[in-house]
């Protein structure tokens, strides 16, 4: 049996007769016949005694009404539920972030989308690059938002990234350092490893910041763990550091002065990436498109 056949079924028993069931079912009599006859068959038992005046419901037809009403209900309950699933009624979206995006991106995103779709339950995840691309890949998180995924892990595991806006990156330097007060923009190129004070490896920003500055590598006597030490590194005189400019306008932090460097200014280049061969849950395109419409001056705060 289907629902189809229940549905043909208990609209017989509540008309009381197959030519109202079949117009209500919107379906040829015949047809709707057909399907109580096979419906019958299986079962093995009669389920309506035809009438010249409509139907009575046998013994066990009143057994089937039963449990088809409860199915019915249930399957109606359970198109609503996807429905609002697809209308991001209800649902869970688990996603994850770099650390140098996360803290300063996550306070203008999550508070917009909670608004909007507060039966949505969200959870999101902080970790490396290396270690988004694992949670990606094995299916933990949806998706990531993250800088600088190379073509070689693209393509290793088949990954898709898309570019959802390009973030300036900036010298960050203690009020008494001799740039604080130079009118000259300076350039990245310029930097000498020695100062130059950086998160650990397998830091996107890092690699970011080798690159820009056209280093080998940098002294790690000046690594630290999170962005938010390496300013406060910055301010105590230890020396200077890229930053990107999210966490530049995210907070004043005293003793620390910020530059934007040299024309062309670098930056990073921050991407959603997912799994190619999956589509993205209508949560995840709802959070999507917040960061996509953030104003400029919102993303930087």
């Amino acid at each position: 049996m289907d629902l189809r056949q229940l549905e043909y079924f208990t609209a017989i028993v509540k008309e009381g007769s197959l030519t109202e069931a079949a117009k209500r079912c919107r379906v040829a009599q015949p047809s709707l016949s057909q399907q109580l006859r096979a419906l019958e068959e299986e079962l093995g038992e009669t389920l309506v005694l035809r009438k010249p005046r409509g139907v009575e419901v046998t013994s066990a037809g009143r057994i089937l009404l039963e449990h088809a009403e409860r199915v019915l209900e249930e399957a109606r309950l359970l198109r609503e539920r996807f429905t609002k699933r697809r209308e991001t009624h209800e649902g869970s979206l688990i996603f994850g972030m770099i650390p140098t995006i996360a803290p300063y991106l996550l306070p203008r995103l999550l508070g917009p989308f909670r608004e909007a779709f507060p039966m949505i339950d969200v959870q999101v995840r902080e970790a490396r690059t290396s270690g988004l691309i694992q949670q990606v890949v094995d299916g933990s998180i949806e998706f990531a938002i993250l800088s600088d995924v190379t073509a070689q892990d693209r393509k290793k595991w088949s990954l898709h990234v898309l570019e959802l806006f390009r973030e300036p990156l900036m010298l960050a330097v203690p009020s008494s350092h001799p740039l604080a007060d130079s009118r000259q923009a300076p350039k990245p190129e310029n930097l000498l490893p020695e100062t130059l004070i950086h998160l650990r490896d397998g830091h996107c920003l890092t690699d970011r910041t080798l690159q820009v500055c056209r280093l080998q590598k940098l002294d790690p006597k000046l690594e630290c763990d999170q962005l938010e030490t390496a300013l406060a590194m910055v301010a105590a005189g230890m020396g200077t550091a890229v930053v990107p400019e999210l966490a530049v306008r995210s907070r004043p932090v005293p003793g620390l002065v910020f530059s934007r460097f040299h024309d062309p200014a670098p930056e990073r280049t921050i991407s959603l990436m997912k799994r190619r061969a999956v589509p993205l849950s209508k949560a995840a395109e709802e959070l999507i498109d917040l960061v996509k419409n953030l104003p400029q001056d919102s993303r930087a705060f």
